[in-house]
């Protein structure tokens, strides 16, 4: 008879008593949070049961009350009704309905829906909770987590023998496994480290826990570091417990002389119903040392750990086997493997395991084929080949079946018998039989039981199952599975058959699933949405309806009126937004099959829907550049594109026509960059230099040929190609240079001239470039000196390029060359009249358009016009009449100059007069640099009228440095308020930005005393033009010096705008603590942000901003006493109490402790105290960082400092709500731990 089935017929068999003694046992194992616990139904001492109400009963440590209540007379299911009127029934109990929690009712049958909602009913609007433990569920839990009490109940026996030796224990293991585990026998390898912290764990403590997912090693290390520890502890004998269902205690005591030295080794804690027993045991009196060594999966660790917490347990966490690892032992002395290609594809079928990747990489090694990679199905047959054979179990249906469910849906509510016999009944399994096959296969270590779900925990342990039952031995059948489940679970499916597909080989797959694949097709294809997402999941194995159903979709598509394409784009602006019909051809571009058909169609597409074609030549540079697979294949791919690109284009097809040049400059490089995702989220980058042999030279010289047969058809195009050809590029492959050499020269022969300075440029650039790669041709002197005009000559000269102009100069560094650089500049550009000053003018015009780097040009500009003032003013003033004339359109400011003329008065009068005639681009920046430059004997009362009305003609955004202008206050001590005036007005008046130097305010606010409103006003406008103006607070500081009300304010200004900056956004308010008498101000603007922010205690407030950096601790001193003189003042306001505990949280945590007592001594109300945030309000973690034991060690030390606050029963209350909130965040975690386990591998 089945287990569950015997578990069942027991329970309806048990007497009334025995059953009520069972669910008050169950219970209270179950859910130990409880204060007390009464069986008032029962009479002491005896199996019996007698009258009352409830039949017993849980005290929480919130004062409230569970209701426990059982029943075993199915023929009366009334009494249910009645047992729960009686429990409200304030009369019978005399508990008050409010503190009642819930009523948990027992019993040993079953109950329709229509029952289970009629008792439901007789709660609704009471807020109490109504839990059910029925016949189903009762005989689950007995059955896989409470076997001691089936036995002690239910008379069930159970094995014994739980005590054994080593050897013994993994003799017994090692059968068990039958090979899916790593054998504990074997070698050794890859734990060095982990290996030595648990020496040193088990020597420092007497409890270690070992943790980590299932099959990382965890006992084979645990039984490692135990053997090594009895070599140097010779009065230490060691024991494993070999778990079998049953009571330890007694065997304990059997095994144990309470005066020797032992260790004791746990595996898989969280497995082992009596794991208490352990822990009692341990605490029991003896005279020699105990060590417990216990090993407990990731999962269950918080579990675990929290029992074992009073010893204080050293914990030891281990990983799966890294890539790296992994890689590491096929790169050993065993297998020597060192090809890159080869660690990729057995890193990913091992997936961490080193018994795989052992396995793969003698196969490897056997074949010296990378592609015997791609079909390992034998290898897993194999790996699994004494498992599935030896064991009688596994060799049923109904398990294999079991593992292929799990395996496609990842995780199976097991406990929800609704939902999971709707699913079983389609594929032929019982309940029943699935629950029995997953016990089964639970302890076998293939699928885990958490959390009332049901998984296999090794992706390559799914793949395989889902594989097996699904595809090769067809257990279960995948057309019901595609039938019933694909729309809902379209991702599930990928994630299952690509893996399959990769592992296992395509034509394994294919051949089974294609025939079913074809059918549902037909029940699909005229429904798009659904035939487009079959396609997009099974294209690889549908590649002719794939083919066929995105042609007619392209024929439906109505020709463009409009045919303008484009093939620029913008980076990153397909990572996320991509066109479905694009990339579903796109997955065609990664094989050579069905390639010029994907090609064509995807150009039609473009062509008819243009705004597609940029992301068209993305996808080819994304699939189709040279990768390290072409060289297996031939690059046939790459021979298709370049082939139906010319044979298309021939043909004088738009379309092909214009995508050619880009595409062509992508496969010109000389190596190519691949990023691409790798496993576990992770991704990596690689270059894979071009391939030159015979195959690429051919395309090579295609593609080179067909830019100089149409390089005239196109001049902007291929000119641009050339140019990118030609850049400084670390990338350079010599031998491909050497073969592009005759090409390129080819192409300037046939289509470049010496009159087109871009083609000067190009060619110029283009032979130094080969040169400096050490490529030598006969024609490259002739070409250097042939590609030379006037424009050219002069952007030489102009242009500083220090590796071009090593070829012209002799100098070691930088500096030397600038000295030489401007010299030439200098001495080659002196002008003798207006019209040849004209002529460069144009020249330089066309260059500061053309050239991408302006700067070392505009540089140079500014030499020449100070060159030419020095050899002759008079031309020189006309020069600047020039520029201004043609509106300075080249947007020159002439700084050399005016930095050295500007010292008489007639040469000041002249340049003043011809740089203020009229207005034009940068005329502002011009006249204030004319001021920032005049001589200090040259200021007067007109120059300061001149700079304030310059100041006042401003029309464009500028900057004015303020300490230029010192000179100036001798002739008016309020020309920088005037100035500042004009700037508040033009930004409101006209918008602009005229922004003033970081230090303006604290340099000098000695002569800005007249007008403070005016200088308020200005500081918030420059904080409007540059949110990081004043981000150390200095400016702010010199304000409040003088006007600390400004603070208010200013707040009050960040408040107004739209957008809310928190604390470390913005600049540090701390300076505030350097100001006297501050703290009446700080009141008001923390009132104030009070009554503005909206904080939900999530992030940190924004006034941690007055509290960060305080450096002196007479400022600390300072910040402290105003929080508690906030707290006196306000600890009964909620808002403010938790803007001053974010603070306390954040920016001053080490003054928490204090400022937490002085609030709990000024009030103890528990409705005060539970509204405010003292942990925060929720948060983010990182990793396996579980957020609720964070909360709950948070609580833990607010509680620490709650005790030693001596109160008396004041704090009552208030400790009852700390122990609710650690209780809360520990359920919390319990659910983390649910969510991560039902997380993907």
């Amino acid at each position: 008879m089945k287990r569950l089935q015997s578990v069942e017929n027991a329970l309806i068999e048990i007497n009334e008593a025995v059953f009520q003694e069972l669910c008050d046992t169950f219970l209270a194992l179950r859910d130990k949070n409880y204060i007390a616990f009464s069986r008032v139904g029962s009479q002491s001492g005896k199996q019996k049961s007698i009258k009352g109400t409830p039949d017993a009963f849980k005290l929480l440590p919130n004062g409230k009350y569970i209701f426990v209540e059982h029943t075993t007379n199915i023929s009366n299911k009334n009494k249910l009704e009645d047992d729960i009127k009686k429990c409200l029934d304030y009369k019978t109990t005399k508990i008050p309905l409010k503190d009642i929690e819930e009523i948990i009712l027992c019993a040993n049958f079953k109950l329709s829906v229509q029952e289970v909602d009629g008792l439901k009913d007789l709660l609704k609007g009471k807020r109490i909770s109504l839990r059910l433990y029925l016949l189903d569920e009762l005989s689950i839990e007995l059955l896989y987590h409470h076997r001691d009490l089936s036995n002690q109940y239910l008379g069930l026996p159970l094995d014994t023998g739980q005590i054994v030796s080593i050897s013994q224990f993994i003799e017994e293991y090692n059968k068990a496994a039958k090979s899916v585990a790593t054998p504990l026998d074997n070698e050794f390898v890859h734990r060095d480290n982990e290996l030595k912290q648990l020496q040193n764990s088990i020597s420092a403590s007497n409890f270690v826990i070992i943790t980590g997912s299932p099959g990382v090693g965890k006992t084979k290390l645990a039984l490692e570091g135990i053997n090594s520890f009895l070599l140097t502890n010779l009065n230490y004998t060691a024991y494993c417990v070999s778990f079998k269902s049953a009571s330890l205690l007694e065997d304990l005591y059997q095994h144990f002389d309470t005066k020797r030295d032992y260790i004791l080794f746990v595996d898989d804690a969280n497995r082992i119903d009596s794991f208490n027993q352990i822990i009692g045991y341990f605490k029991s009196s003896r005279k020699g040392n105990l060590k417990i060594i216990i090993t407990v999966r990731d999962y269950a660790l918080n579990e675990i750990a929290n029992r074992c917490i009073e010893f204080k347990p050293e914990e030891l966490h281990l990983n799966k086997f890294t890539d790296e690892q992994i890689i590491d032992i096929i790169k050993s002395e065993s297998f020597k493997i060192y090809n890159p290609d080869y660690h990729k594809e057995i890193v990913r079928i091992a997936d961490g395991n080193p018994r795989l990747a052992i396995m793969a990489a003698k196969l490897a090694v056997q074949e010296q084929n990378l592609c015997a990679l791609s079909d390992v199905s034998e290898l897993f047959e194999q790996y699994f080949a004494r498992f599935v054979t030896d064991n009688i179990d596994l060799t049923k249906s109904v398990n294999l079946k079991s593992l292929g469910l799990i395996a496609f849906f990842y995780t199976i509510p097991y406990k929800d018998k609704t939902r999971c016999a709707s699913l079983l009944s389609k594929f032929d399994l019982a309940y029943d039989d699935f629950i029995e096959s997953i016990d089964i296969l639970n302890k076998l270590e293939l699928v885990e039981l958490q959390f009332e779900y049901a998984k296999i925990s090794e992706q390559n342990l799914s793949t395989y199952f889902f594989y097996k039952s699904f595809i090769k031995d067809g257990t279960l059948s995948f057309s019901v599975l595609l039938e019933y489940y694909y729309d809902s679970n379209i991702e599930r499916f990928r994630d299952t058959i690509i893996p399959a597909n990769n592992t296992f080989g395509y034509h394994n797959v294919i051949e089974k699933v294609k025939p079913i694949l074809l059918n549902y097709w037909q029940s699909v294809i005229t429904i798009d949405e659904k035939a487009f997402n079959l396609l997009s999941t099974f294209w690889f194995y549908l590649e002719e309806e794939t083919i066929e159903f995105i042609y007619n979709h392209i024929n439906t598509i109505p020709e463009p009126i409009a045919t303008k394409y484009y093939t620029e784009y913008e980076t990153n602006q397909f990572s996320y937004n991509r066109n479905k019909i694009i990339e579903l051809l796109g997955n065609f571009f990664n094989y050579p099959v069905k390639l010029k058909d994907a090609l064509e169609l995807a150009y039609e597409y473009a062509r008819k829907l243009p705004e597609t074609l940029p992301e068209l030549i993305y996808t080819i540079r994304e699939h189709l550049l040279f990768d390290t697979d072409d060289q297996r294949m031939g690059y046939k791919r790459q021979e298709i594109l370049i082939n139906l690109l010319l044979e298309k284009s021939d043909r004088s097809e738009s379309i092909y026509e214009i995508t050619f040049p880009a595409i062509a400059t992508s496969f010109l490089q000389y190596k190519y960059h691949h990023t691409k995702g790798g496993r576990n989220y992770s991704f990596y980058w690689y270059d894979y230099p071009f391939p030159l042999n015979n195959l690429t030279k051919i395309l090579r010289e295609k593609i080179w040929d067909k830019i100089d047969k149409d390089f005239d058809n196109n001049v902007k195009a291929y000119t641009q190609l050339l140019n990118e050809y030609s850049q400084r590029t670390p990338d350079v492959v010599k031998e491909v240079m050497e073969f592009d050499v005759i090409y390129v020269l080819k192409i300037i022969k046939n289509h470049l001239t010496n009159s087109n300075f871009q083609h000067c440029h190009y060619v110029q650039s283009q032979i130094r470039w080969f040169i400096e790669n050490d490529i030598q041709d006969e024609t490259f002197d002739i070409l250097k000196s042939t590609y030379l005009n006037e424009l050219y000559l002069v952007y030489l000269k102009i242009d500083w390029d220090r590796l071009r102009d090593k070829e012209s100069y002799e100098f070691e560094d930088y500096a030397e060359y600038e000295k030489l650089k401007e010299s030439e500049v200098r001495e080659y550009f002196v002008f003798d009249s207006l019209d040849s000053f004209a002529e460069f003018y144009q020249h330089y015009n066309y260059l500061l358009n053309w050239e991408k780097n302006t700067y070392s040009i505009k540089n140079s500009f500014d030499y020449v016009i100070d060159e030419n003032f020095k050899r002759n003013y008079e031309l020189g003033i006309e020069f600047l009449k020039y520029i201004i004339n043609h509106n300075n359109d080249i947007q020159y400011v002439p700084h050399l100059p005016f930095q050295k003329l500007l010292v008489s008065k007639n040469t000041a009068q002249s340049i003043w007069t011809a740089i203020s005639s009229k207005d034009y681009n940068q005329s502002a920046t011009w006249k204030l640099q004319y001021f920032f430059y005049l001589d200090d004997n040259l200021v007067d009362e007109t120059q300061c009228k001149n700079l304030v009305s310059a100041v006042n003609d401003i029309n464009d955004h500028i900057f004015i440095h303020f300490t230029d202008l010192l000179k100036y206050l001798k002739c008016d001590a309020n020309l920088f308020t005037k100035i500042l005036k004009i700037i508040v007005s033009k930004r409101k008046s006209e918008n602009l930005s005229i922004r003033i130097t970081h230090n303006f305010f604290s340099k000098h606010s000695e002569y800005l005393k007249n007008d403070f409103e005016t200088v308020k006003e200005a500081y918030i406008q420059q904080e409007r033009f540059d949110s990081h103006y004043d981000y150390g607070g200095s400016e702010l500081l010199s304000i409040l010096r003088i006007d600390k009300n400004f603070l208010l304010e200013y707040i009050e200004y960040l408040y107004a705008q739209k957008d809310r900056h928190r604390s470390y956004e913005h600049k540090s308010f701390s300076v505030v603590w350097l100001v006297e008498d501050i703290q009446d101000v700080l009141f008001k603007v923390f009132d104030f942000i009070a009554a503005k922010e909206i904080y939900m205690g999530i992030l940190d407030h924004f006034c941690n901003s007055f509290f960060s950096g305080i450096k002196k601790e007479e400022n600390i001193k300072k910040s402290n006493e105003f929080i508690i003189d906030y707290i006196n003042a306000n600890y009964n306001d909620l808002i403010r109490m938790n803007m001053i505990v974010d603070i306390l949280r954040h920016t001053k945590s080490d003054f928490f402790e204090e400022a937490y007592i002085h609030f709990l001594k000024l009030t103890q109300d528990v409705n005060i105290y539970s509204k405010i945030w003292w942990i925060g309000n929720g948060g983010s973690t990182t990793g396996n960082e579980s957020l609720g034991d964070r909360m709950a060690l948070n609580w833990r030390r607010i509680l620490d400092i709650t005790n030693r606050l001596d109160l008396g029963i004041k704090l009552i209350p208030i400790k009852k709500y700390i122990n609710d909130e650690i209780e809360a965040a520990l359920n919390y975690a319990e659910g983390e731990k649910r969510r991560r386990f039902l997380d993907k591998f």
